[in-house]
């Protein structure tokens, strides 16, 4: 997987938040910039065809939700870019030099869980 382009980042950022899903037209309505509505659905149609987001139907229009959070892409981004180093444990502590106090302890916290789910 590679990352989302600028306009694919820019609508799923607007489609993340919305657990019930949205519209192309509330999507439209959400962004900064706004883009034109066939520019708009091609891109969000073929998020859809990648697995990112889902549809159904409402009234005459469909409502897109996402498949994955924001959290679930960029742990997999965070992950593809482990895969690309030889010295993961290098990377991992550049990057452990990076964390808040609170980022770090959340951390902490959460090996502990998955260190307890592993045994």
């Amino acid at each position: 997987m590679r990352s989302f382009g600028d306009l694919e980042s820019r609508l799923m950022h607007a489609l993340w938040p919305a657990e019930d899903g949205l519209t192309v037209h509330e999507v439209i309505d959400r962004l900064e910039t706004p883009v034109a509505y066939t520019t708009a659905i091609t891109v969000i149609e073929r998020l859809r065809a990648k697995g990112w987001l889902t549809r159904e139907k409402d009234g005459r229009a469909f409502r897109y939700v996402a498949t994955r959070t924001e959290s679930q892409y960029a742990a997999q981004l965070m992950g593809e870019a482990l895969d690309e180093v030889d010295d993961r444990a290098g990377a991992l502590l550049s990057f452990a030099d990076q964390l808040t106090p609170a980022e770090a302890q959340r951390l902490r916290e959460a090996l502990a869980r998955a260190e307890g789910e592993h045994r």
